[in-house]
């Protein structure tokens, strides 16, 4: 995975991935029901650190991939929603063969 631009972006976006998902839990369940103002801190800064690394890989991948200004906003975008880097994935692992096999 980590031979290829687009693996290393599909791992970050992984661990990107589930950050944002362990910030929210920090946010809505310790910070917001059970008080814990100081839960979100850590989370805070790991997600943002894998945010900004995610970005850098994303411009690192886009022209060995091959991939124009709209492919690379679709995956940014994803990046924002909870559950994107999830879902495009399959996607990604798609362009990684492909990526790959054009070698």
């Amino acid at each position: 995975m980590l031979k290829t631009p687009i693996g290393r972006l599909r791992l970050a976006g992984l661990l990107e991935g589930t950050s944002y998902l362990v910030l929210l839990y920090c946010s809505i369940v310790l910070k917001r029901i059970k008080g814990h103002e100081e839960a979100i801190h850590l989370p805070g800064i790991i997600h943002g650190g894998l945010f900004i690394l995610l970005c850098l890989l994303l411009y690192l991948a886009r022209k060995p991939a091959g991939w124009e200004n709209r492919t690379c906003a679709m995956i940014f975008g994803a990046a924002l929603l909870p559950f994107g880097p999830f879902m495009i994935e399959p996607w990604l692992k798609r362009e990684d063969q492909r990526f790959r096999s054009s070698r």
